[in-house]
């Protein structure tokens, strides 16, 4: 704990060396580690406090112990220097957490100080910008007009780059932990495509195991998420990396894209790499303005122009609507800023313009690109029988595609934030309104602790639904019938899930027991007013699982309804019919109806039925080709016993009663068809009659 505290002191040390000329995004990234060093002060201080009222509490309690059964040096002088010791020990570790408390309260106090100085830094640079904005500020049509020479170029592009000098600060100060990560994931990203594409090379050879395809995926991965390693990304890096991305994106669809969409491509690219350098060298020089209202301009038409020519959404290059309206809206402001004098929110307003919409292609390729290998993995897995196998693989792209949305939405609004200069606002925006303290009577609790608490019941539901499957395995969403009698302490592994999701949820939002007590109160008096049936369902499902009357396969009977026990839930049951329909029962009618287990003991069933012959058939030899009928089916228990009696006879047919022992109850049914067909061709081929009828009802 002292290392870590005097790590925390050096890197509060350094600090002092950032001045008033430090560029604007510098300041930013250290007022924002500042915050969270002081954030992690607060909290370790928080845990001394716990951890000494602990010491102070043990320390009270060797005191009642001494004192309680008259421990001294001459009395028990074992437990008497024991318990000194322990006591000494004690006091020790508080006087150390009291020396580290004082110190981290200084270094409280010290970052404190860093971040007032930094904010009177970011005020007066901010005064500054204003004044200087103030004094060159002018209309277009009052801009002075200078020779462009090439060292009034270099000059613009050193005075626009010097106010996103935090590409240094950006490297050496990131976070190497968010670093790692990201290349960790990487790589695993690269070791999944590698694996599945050789699987499926194995399989056909003509799937190729392209080295540079999975390199450049990889990139289009790592440079995709790079805005989630630091939201103060310079804009710069953004801008480079979306360039990268998209000139990969191009060489990668280079087969599938048409002659028009590559032109297209290449004329976004070319448009792209001088939209950034005339916004790079821009002044308040007429001509540049000008030059830079034009590039707006041709921006607009560009994007009209795809828009018009591409028309499918799974095309390349498709612009939806929403990013139209977008895109059109941020070149007007970039052309109106531009045209009242306000030079320096123009570019910034163009160069986002330009790099959101090649972001807009290369987020839709990335998700293309994940979609795509899902599809590829699930291929694979039905191949190999492999664990995604048991997944239904359009309900899993529905959720992969309503995941990569939200991240896509993400990095835009970050990507967009950085671009437009506004990222530190946002995230100050964003913390105030996650953060806030907010009570519903005597509960209080904050936004991100809903968001993470509903995320955890999300994931805890999805967990119970498809325990079954990850655990035993299954295929195309449905559970395998080789599994069906493992199932039955499943609906408690569920309900086990459930209460640990909701305890985690319910420490996420920061909930006492004592208040959750009141909760549990509350919903008693509704449970005793409204939800006995619900509560007795419930009790009656926990009662089913160790009682055993039934499992999950077994063939059941309850009053009207016959069927296949498919799942037995927390609440009720599913019977399939022979039919194929789905019957929910509650529990609690399961429990206190009569039910009819025809394989409880044994899963094989008793059938029988009536057989109208010939009196003019061999008597023996009927019966010698009824065995052999029932003999081929393979539903035919041939280990239990069977029998063939007369039963009635008339004076045209002989009453033959036939019963014997199938695999499962099931199949009676498909057991008797395969016996009257065999049946009927023997007898029709002698020219003899035969008749079925349904056994009589007893």
């Amino acid at each position: 704990m002292a290392e870590f505290v005097a790590q925390l002191n050096e890197k509060s040390n350094s600090y002092a060396a950032t001045s008033a000329s430090s560029a604007k995004d510098s300041v930013a990234l250290l007022k924002n580690a500042i915050s969270d060093e002081i954030r992690q002060l607060n909290s370790i201080k928080g845990s001394i406090a716990n951890y000494s009222n602990s010491l102070s509490s043990t320390q009270d309690q060797i005191r009642n112990i001494v004192n309680r059964y008259d421990i001294s040096a001459n009395n028990h002088a074992r437990a008497y220097q024991y318990l000194s010791s322990a006591g000494l020990k004690l006091s020790s570790k508080m006087d150390s957490l009291e020396m580290i408390n004082r110190t981290i309260d200084e270094l409280i106090v010290k970052n404190q100080r860093h971040l007032n100085r930094l904010d009177l830094v970011t005020e007066t640079k901010t005064t500054a910008k204003k004044s200087d904005a103030a004094a060159s500020k002018s209309s277009i049509w009052k801009a002075n007009t200078t020779s462009i020479s090439k060292d009034v170029i270099l000059d613009n592009i050193r005075s626009n780059y010097s106010n996103n000098k935090s590409i240094d600060k950006y490297v050496n100060r990131t976070d190497w932990a968010s670093r790692i990560l990201l290349i960790v994931l990487g790589l695993a990203y690269s070791y999944w495509i590698v694996r599945v594409a050789y699987v499926l090379k194995q399989n056909d050879p003509s799937n190729k195991l392209a080295i540079d395809v999975i390199v450049g995926k990889t990139v289009i991965f790592l440079f995709t998420l790079l805005p989630f390693v630091n939201f103060f990304t310079p804009t710069f890096i953004l801008q480079a990396s979306q360039l990268l991305i998209m000139l990969i994106f191009m060489y990668l669809l280079r087969h599938k894209m048409t002659g028009q969409q590559r032109k297209i491509a290449l004329i976004l690219i070319i448009f792209y790499l001088l939209d950034v350098f005339v916004n790079m060298i821009v002044s308040d020089d007429l001509f540049l303005r000008v030059i830079c209202i034009g590039f707006n301009l041709i921006a607009l038409g560009l994007v009209s122009y795809t828009k018009r020519r591409i028309n499918n959404p799974e095309s390349p290059g498709y612009i939806s609507n929403f990013i139209y309206v977008v895109f059109a809206i941020l070149n007007i402001t970039a052309i109106t800023l531009n045209v009242i004098g306000h030079v320096e929110h123009s570019r910034s307003f163009s160069i986002a313009c330009a790099v959101g919409l090649v972001q807009s292609f290369t987020l839709q390729y990335f998700a293309d690109m994940i979609k795509l290998d899902v599809r590829n993995q699930f291929k694979k897995d039905r191949l190999v029988a492999g664990f995604w196998m048991r997944f239904n693989e359009q309900r899993t792209l529905a959720i992969i595609t309503q995941v990569l949305r939200i991240v896509c939405i993400l990095l835009a609004v970050i990507v967009l934030a950085n671009n437009l200069q506004f990222i530190e606002t946002l995230l100050r925006l964003s913390e105030t309104f996650f953060g806030k303290v907010r009570s519903i009577g005597s509960i209080s609790f904050t936004l991100g602790n809903l968001v993470v608490a509903v995320l955890l019941l999300l994931v805890a539901n999805w967990f119970q639904k498809n325990i079954s499957l990850i655990v035993l395995g299954g295929e195309d969403g449905q559970i395998s019938q080789a599994y069906n009698q493992k199932m039955t302490l499943f609906p408690l592994f569920r309900l086990a899930i459930i209460l640990i999701g909701f305890f985690m949820a319910i420490s996420a939002l920061g909930m006492s027991l004592d208040k959750l007590t009141v909760v549990i109160g509350a919903l008693s008096v509704g449970i005793g007013l409204g939800m006995q049936n619900i509560i007795n369902n419930f009790v009656s499902g926990i009662i089913l699982v160790f009682d055993k009357p039934f499992r999950v396969g077994d063939q059941i009977e309850l009053a009207d309804k016959k069927g296949r026990v498919k799942e037995i839930g927390i609440r009720a049951s599913v019977l399939k019919t022979a039919d194929g329909a789905d019957v929910i029962i509650p529990n609690g009618d399961l429990l206190s109806g009569r039910v009819v287990n025809w394989t409880l003991s044994q899963e094989y069933s008793k059938t029988s039925f009536v057989l109208h012959i010939d009196r003019k058939a061999n008597l023996e030899q009927a019966k010698q080709w009824i065995n052999d009928a029932m003999a081929t089916s393979p539903h035919f228990v041939k280990e239990r016993d069977s029998g063939i009696s007369v039963q009635d006879i008339s004076e045209e047919m002989i009453y033959l009663s036939v019963f014997c022992w199938v695999n499962f109850a099931a199949n009676a049914s498909s057991f008797k068809n395969d016996v009257l067909i065999i049946l009927y061709k023997q007898f029709e081929e002698k020219g003899l009659k035969f008749y079925s009828v349904l056994p009589p009802k007893n």
